[in-house]
């Protein structure tokens, strides 16, 4: 009775632990199965996709991002042009124009134009001041502006320093100087008018500012 009781308890255990084990069997497919449907699969296979394309792009998308950074950078910190241009004129040995370095002075200005001739008026000009890109130094003949009145003296000035005179250009000038070599000193101001290309309108403007 004992051994038949001990058998069925047995039975009874193996029976029960068999129906576990058999479940536990079962059910480990069963869960993979709902684990492995083609939406997961799909959702993490996007996954994956996404991270290595973001290791995979990121650095590069951010190289490119700097470049303009980089490159304005570059401008900014690209050198000034350290020159400036000058027009060199009047009683100089070689007048012309002249390209100096930012900074430099009138006198070095003249320097570069060979230097100033015989006759020329350096105390009127400030040697000391700093130059300015675009401008024109003339250097004038002494005499040519008396001290006293601030006048031009078309006997003794220069091309250059006669064109200073209101209305008179380049080519007037020339034609001043070439007429006081042929015929000598202006014996005065309306004398000028002998001078082709004068008018009475241009005689006007010069007798307030000229003298002989």
């Amino acid at each position: 009775m004992e051994h038949a009781l001990q058998r069925a308890a047995s039975t009874a255990y193996e029976a029960a632990h068999g129906a576990i084990e058999e479940r536990d069997a079962s059910d480990a497919p069963t869960k993979w199965r709902l684990l492995a449907t083609p939406r997961v699969v799909v959702t993490v296979t996007l996954v994956v996709v996404l991270v290595v394309a973001m290791f995979a792009f990121t650095p590069r998308g951010a190289s490119r991002a700097t470049l303009p950074m980089e490159s304005a950078r570059a401008e900014a910190e690209a050198p000034v042009s350290a020159t400036l241009v000058v027009h060199v004129a009047g009683a100089v040995a070689s007048p012309g124009v002249y390209t100096l370095e930012v900074g430099m002075r009138v006198g070095d200005a003249v320097a570069a134009a060979g230097g100033v001739v015989d006759g020329a008026d350096t105390d009127a000009l400030n040697l000391a001041r700093e130059l300015v890109d675009g401008e024109q130094v003339r250097v004038p003949v002494e005499g040519a502006v008396t001290e006293s009145s601030g006048l031009i003296n078309v006997n003794v000035a220069d091309a250059v320093a006669l064109e200073q005179l209101p209305g008179v250009g380049p080519v007037l000038a020339g034609r001043i100087v070439t007429y006081r070599d042929a015929h000598g000193p202006f014996p005065s101001i309306d004398a000028l008018d002998d001078v082709s290309g004068v008018g009475p309108t241009i005689l006007e403007q010069i007798r307030a500012v000229a003298t002989v």
